[in-house]
C-alpha cells in the first residue's frame, strides 16, 4: 500500500528538504541537493523562501515582506511548480461549484452499483451534483439495476440521469455523450469499476479556483489488496500517478491523467470537440491535445478513488496487452511524440560500464555450467546460492556440493576478472570526472559547496540514469532478449541484470505488500504482456515506430 504524501497544512507553503538558501552579495542562490542545480534568486524571492523554512500562508508571507497578497500567491505558485516550494491543499472556495459526474458503463452491473453507492455518500453538497450514467448498450442486468438506483438517488435528494446507447460505442464516445448531457461547468469522470472516497470532489474541486487549470486528476489506488495481483497493481498500475503533486507536461515526467479519476472544465472539452473514438488510450490522446492547446493540468495525490483491477492472471495479462496496443494508434495521431532514448555520453558510459562489468562477472561465473548443459546450469546456480564448490558425481550429470567445511581454494585472476575490475575503475573515474566538472561550474557561480556534496549528487544522478535506462530497455525488450538468449546464452544474463536493477530498486522504492520473488514474477509478466501488445498494435496499424526510439544525447 502506498503511503500518502504528507503535504503542508491547507493553504500553507514550506521549503522542501534538500534545498538551501545561500546568501550571495545582495542576492541569494537556492541550492538543490538532488538533482544538483543552482537557482539565482532576487531579493524578494530569497526572503520569501527563507521565511518558508517554516510553514506560512500567503497572507503571512505578504505581511512579512510587505507586498500584495495576489503577487505572493502568484510567486508561490511559480516556485511550487519549479520544485522550490511545497504547497498544502488549496483552501475551499467560498461556495462549492456545481459538478456533473459522468460514469460510462458496459456490462458491469455489480461494479456499477457499488460505484453509484459511493457517489451517494460523497461529502459534497447534494444540490450541487448531477450523476450521469452512460449505458453503452449493456446486455446484463445493468438496465434494471439503474432504474432501482435512480429511485434511491431521488430519495436521497440527488439528481441521477441515465443515457442509453442503442449500440455499443466504446468508452471514448460514452464520455462524450456524458459531457453533452452535462448541465454544469465542471465534469468529473469516474469509471464504473471504481469506488470514490467520501472526500473525492471536496479535495479536487478547489484547484479550479485557478482559472488557468483546465483539468485535475486524483490518486487511484487498488480496491482489492488481498490478492497478489491486486497488491501489485496498487503500486505498479499505469493508473497510479505517484504520491506527490505534479504538473502534467508534454515533456514529462507526467504526461497524462487517467480518466478513471479526472475533473475537467466543460469549456475545455468543448474546445477539443471531446474524446477520440478509441477503445484504449483515449485519455492519453485527449490530454496531449489539451496540453498542446496551452491549458494547465495538475495531478494531486488526494481525491482518492479505488479501482477494482482484474486480478486473475489472464485478465491481468489481457489488460496490459490492451494498454500497450494503443501505442501505435496514439503515435499515428501524434507523430511528433516519438519515444526518446536519452544517451548522454557521461551517464551512458557509466551505465554501460556498470552493466557491462556485472555482465562480464556473471558470464565468467556461469559460463562453465552453461556450456555443460541444463543440469550444470542448475548446479552452478546452486553453488552461487549456497556458496560451496562443485564437482561432478561419477556416473551422473549432477553437481554435488562438497565444499561444506572446507577452506576455499585460491583463485588466480584471469582476463575476465581484470576486465570486471577495469569496468569498476572506469565507473569510478566517470563519477570523479563528473564531480570535478560540476564542481567547477558551481565555483564559477561563486557558490560554496563541498566536494562530497557534489560527489554524492553526481553518483546519485548516474545511478538514477542507470535505473532509467534499464527500465526503458526492460519495458520494451525483455521478451525479445529472453527469446534470443535461447540461441545466445549470454543475453539471458544481460536480461537478468537489467530486470534485477529495475525490480530491486522498484521493490525498495514502492515497498509492495508481497515478497520480492512474487513481485519479480509479476513485473516480468507485466513487461512481457506489454511488449506483445506493442507488437500487436504495430502489426495492426502497420507501423514499427513504437518499437524504435529516437536516440538523443540530451533533451
Amino acid at each position: 500500500m502506498n503511503t500518502p504524501y504528507r503535504q503542508p497544512r491547507p493553504g500553507h507553503y514550506r521549503l522542501p528538504s534538500g534545498i538551501h538558501i545561500v546568501p550571495q552579495d545582495e542576492t541569494a542562490v537556492a541550492v538543490c541537493d538532488y538533482p544538483l542545480r543552482l537557482v539565482r534568486l532576487n531579493t524578494v524571492t530569497a526572503h520569501l523562501l527563507s521565511l518558508c523554512a517554516e510553514e506560512h500562508t500567503c497572507e503571512q508571507l505578504a505581511q512579512a515582506i510587505n507586498i500584495p497578497v495576489r503577487r505572493v500567491e502568484t510567486l508561490c505558485d511559480q516556485l511550487r511548480w519549479k520544485g522550490l516550494l511545497e504547497a498544502g491543499s488549496t483552501l475551499p472556495p467560498p461556495t462549492w461549484p456545481n459538478v456533473s459526474i459522468v460514469v460510462p458503463a458496459y456490462n458491469r452491473a455489480r461494479e456499477l452499483e457499488r460505484c453509484l453507492r459511493s457517489l451517494f455518500t460523497l461529502d459534497y453538497p447534494a444540490h450541487c451534483l448531477e450523476i450521469i450514467v452512460i449505458d453503452d448498450a449493456s446486455t446484463d442486468e445493468t438496465s434494471s439495476m439503474l432504474r432501482r438506483m435512480a429511485r434511491e438517488a431521488a430519495a436521497r435528494g440527488l439528481e441521477m440521469r441515465v443515457v442509453c446507447h442503442k449500440q455499443r460505442q466504446g468508452v471514448g464516445i460514452s464520455r462524450n455523450t456524458g459531457a453533452e448531457a452535462a448541465r454544469h461547468d465542471l465534469i468529473a469522470y469516474l469509471d464504473s469499476d471504481c469506488v470514490a472516497s467520501p472526500g473525492w470532489l471536496r479535495e479536487l474541486v478547489p484547484a479550479f479556483q485557478d482559472e488557468r487549470v483546465a483539468a485535475v486528476g486524483g490518486m487511484i489506488l487498488a480496491y482489492d489488496r488481498k490478492s497478489l495481483l491486486g497488491r501489485y497493481e496498487d503500486v505498479r498500475s499505469s493508473l497510479f500517478m505517484g504520491i506527490q503533486p505534479r504538473q502534467v507536461r508534454i515533456e514529462g515526467p507526467l504526461t497524462y491523467l487517467p480518466t478513471a479519476n479526472m475533473l475537467l472544465r466543460l469549456a475545455a472539452w468543448q474546445q477539443l470537440s471531446g474524446f477520440a473514438p478509441m477503445t484504449q488510450g483515449e485519455d492519453v490522446d485527449f490530454c496531449r491535445r489539451l496540453l498542446i492547446s496551452g491549458a494547465s493540468m495538475r495531478y494531486l495525490p488526494h481525491g482518492v478513488v479505488y479501482h477494482d483491477y482484474r486480478t486473475t492472471l489472464g485478465a491481468f495479462l489481457r489488460i496490459r496487452f490492451a494498454y500497450a496496443s494503443a501505442e501505435a494508434p496514439l503515435l499515428q495521431r501524434h507523430p511528433t511524440e516519438r519515444r526518446i532514448l536519452l544517451l548522454p555520453p557521461e551517464q551512458a558510459a557509466f551505465a554501460g560500464t556498470v552493466i557491462g562489468g556485472a555482465w562480464g562477472i556473471l558470464w565468467r561465473y556461469f559460463r562453465p555450467g552453461m556450456r555443460g548443459g541444463d543440469q550444470d546450469v542448475g548446479a552452478t546456480l546452486a553453488v552461487a546460492l549456497g556458496g560451496g564448490t562443485r564437482t561432478k558425481a561419477r556416473g551422473t550429470g549432477l553437481g554435488q556440493d562438497i565444499g561444506r567445511g572446507q577452506a576455499p581454494s585460491l583463485h588466480v585472476l584471469g582476463k575476465g576478472d581484470f576486465a570486471a575490475l577495469l569496468s569498476l575503475l572506469l565507473a569510478l573515474f566517470l563519477i570523479l570526472f563528473g564531480t570535478c566538472k560540476r564542481l567547477q561550474k558551481v565555483r564559477a557561480q561563486r557558490v560554496s559547496i563541498g566536494f562530497l556534496a557534489v560527489f554524492k549528487a553526481t553518483l546519485r544522478g548516474h545511478l538514477a540514469y542507470t535505473y532509467l535506462l534499464s527500465r526503458h530497455l526492460t519495458r520494451y525488450y525483455t521478451l525479445p532478449l529472453l527469446v534470443v538468449s535461447l540461441l545466445v546464452p549470454p543475453l539471458f544474463l544481460l536480461a537478468s541484470i537489467l530486470c534485477g536493477v529495475v525490480i530491486g530498486i522498484d521493490y525498495w522504492r514502492l515497498r509492495p505488500e508481497m515478497g520480492l520473488g512474487w513481485y519479480a514474477l509479476c513485473s516480468v509478466l507485466d513487461d512481457c504482456a506489454y511488449e506483445v501488445g506493442v507488437v500487436w498494435g504495430c502489426m495492426k496499424h502497420r507501423t514499427w515506430k513504437p518499437l524504435l526510439p529516437v536516440i538523443k544525447k540530451q533533451v
